[in-house]
């Protein structure tokens, strides 16, 4: 059977499309970078290709509380968005580091969340900014925390007649800082041996911790967050000797494997130091 390619003008008509094809080899397709790659080499042989191009999602909004950012939004679309640079600038720290200027201009916010791979740049940034994904389906819409979307490399809760459609990200308060590091076996164009976003919000003094994230990719089989560390530093002064024993804390939930990029050994101590930059940032 030769593929069959649908492209929906709305939304409606891709949930249609989804519904009537998803459990018959139907695949979803936004900027194209990871499935069509993966297409050529014959990992994957869909049986329907269902391209999101027209569905309007490529926007980025700012409501009373939070930035509303389409799935189909690019990350060189992201790099250059004034609310982003305003109100998220760690997003921008991520988007950067997201394979090459062309992929850039091509790959979507949405698509890379999809694709679940561990080392995915944007799902750390995402958590510690306590985003929420907007997935729409042919009956109803829900939005759930970013942390419960993955559920295991290359599987995510979408149903297949789901779609994700809105990223949700609240608009820090005064005090919140965010950073976000990436390592890789090169400088550029390079998937993570390991990523990691910090984020802290500060009580009145501007010295001690109200609220603390610690998020951490390609060290367990999805993204995830350093809970007992970030425990350790709510309602805490911040000092390098503090810093230094979340990062190990943090380290130390990591669950990495060994593979052709990097030891589980060295990921787990390149988390700590990557905790401890992004935290002291």
């Amino acid at each position: 059977m030769k593929m069959k390619y649908l492209r929906p003008s709305t939304k409606q008509e891709a949930l249609f499309f989804l519904n009537q094809y998803g459990a018959k080899g139907a695949r979803v397709i936004a900027g194209g970078t990871d499935l069509l790659m993966a297409m050529r080499s014959k990992a994957i042989a869909p049986k329907y290709l269902i391209d999101l191009a027209d569905l309007r999602l490529d926007y980025i909004v700012k409501e009373r509380e939070y930035l509303g950012v389409g799935a189909m939004c690019t990350f060189n679309t992201l790099a250059e968005n004034e609310l982003v640079k305003q109100k998220v600038p760690v997003l921008i720290e991520a988007a950067n580091q997201v394979g090459a200027v062309q992929t850039r201009h091509l790959a979507t916010i949405g698509g890379n969340l999809c694709s679940a791979v561990p080392s995915c740049d944007s799902a750390p940034a995402l958590m510690v900014l306590g985003a929420k994904m907007s997935i729409s389906g042919p009956e109803n819409q829900k939005k759930i925390p970013i942390e419960e979307f993955f559920l295991g490399p290359r599987r995510t809760i979408l149903a297949l007649n789901e779609i994700l459609t809105e990223i949700e990200i609240p608009i820090p308060a005064d005090r919140f800082g965010a950073s976000f590091m990436k390592f890789g076996r090169r400088k550029a164009l390079t998937l993570a041996v390991v990523n990691t976003a910090a984020s802290i919000a500060l009580m009145e003094d501007q010295e001690t911790a109200k609220e603390v994230t610690i998020a951490l990719g390609a060290v367990a089989p999805i993204p995830i967050r350093a809970h007992r560390a970030e425990q350790l530093l709510v309602g805490k002064r911040l000092s390098e000797t503090l810093i230094e024993e979340v990062a190990a804390v943090a380290a130390s939930e990591t669950s990495p494997i060994s593979d052709l990029r990097a030891s589980a050994d060295y990921r787990r101590q390149l988390s700590k130091t990557l905790v401890k930059r992004t935290s002291l940032k």
